[in-house]
């Protein structure tokens, strides 16, 4: 009964969202995917709206996110698992659950104060000028420290799960604790791999933190250490205004619509990898 009423209230969404999309898709048509404006104006026959670069930037920002976190992930479980001792296990995995409940505007003002500052002088050594330090490399770095702390808590428990006769078979040939890591990381891929999609589907879905470090530029993101902007930004930024012109509320809806598909896309994906690596560590039959 809960999985059919959350199910419903998917689909509403889904409708809702559809629904306010109608207007925009109706004067925009297929342009909306390759117009490279974004004009609210007082007279509709000069409103021109493309979601093409803010989406853009938000799967280049979540694609940035998950390679960092992958390496903050993996690193962090066989840290975990095979290095420390079990008292300082537990203190870590406690700091790691009371990383994931930050709220994000806290890891926003963390990528202002220090994350922007160290980007700019990076971009600086590699010949860029007037950079400011916003940019699709800062707000990836900012989200792969959220995420990380999910996808380390996936990992470290379908790792923890591995029977202890595969571990006992392994040391038996002799392995080290960083062969005996590399093993079980291979056994348990799809679980790394469905961690990362589910984080994907949050990274790409996210607003307060991109907002603040990602210098909400309108433009196509061919280059990281440049400003840029993503759906969720959009949104966050032009909200506020958008029922003053016909068709910028709609637009949005339909920039919404799109990212909620995405992500609901990956994160479904995630969770079908997921099954399929418990089944793997526990033997059973795929």
């Amino acid at each position: 009964m809960p999985g059919v009423l959350l199910l419903s209230i998917d689909i509403l969404l889904i409708l809702v969202l559809f629904k306010e999309s109608i207007p925009v898709l109706t004067y925009e048509g297929l342009r909306i995917f390759t117009e490279f404006q974004w004009n609210a104006a007082e007279d509709p026959a000069k409103e021109v709206y493309g979601i093409i670069p803010p989406l853009v930037g938000s799967l280049y920002v979540a694609i940035l996110a998950i390679m960092f976190a992958a390496f903050f992930s993996i690193s962090l479980t066989v840290f975990i698992q095979e290095i420390i001792p079990y008292r300082a296990r537990l203190a870590i995995e406690e700091l790691i659950n009371v990383a994931a409940s930050f709220p994000t505007v806290l890891y926003g003002f963390w990528g202002l104060t220090l994350i922007v500052p160290l980007v700019r002088q990076l971009a600086v050594k590699l010949g860029y000028v007037n950079v400011t330090g916003a940019s699709i490399v800062t707000a990836g770095l900012v989200l792969s420290t959220m995420i990380a702390p999910y996808s380390t808590a996936i990992i470290k428990s379908v790792y923890a799960s591995v029977p202890l006769s595969y571990i006992e078979a392994i040391a038996s040939l002799g392995a080290t604790k960083i062969e005996r890591a590399i093993i079980v990381l291979r056994m348990i891929s799809p679980a790394i791999v469905s961690s990362l999609l589910l984080g994907f589907g949050r990274a790409v879905g996210e607003t307060t933190a991109v907002t603040l470090v990602i210098g909400n530029a309108y433009r196509l993101p061919l280059d990281p250490f440049l400003p840029a902007s993503t759906v969720t930004s959009i949104i966050a930024n032009n909200f506020g205004m958008a029922t003053y012109y016909k068709y910028e509320y709609s637009a949005l809806m339909f920039a919404a619509l799109v990212l909620l598909i995405i992500s609901s896309f990956f994160s479904y994906v995630g969770i079908r990898l997921a099954n399929v690596s418990v089944k793997i560590v526990r033997g059973e039959q795929l």
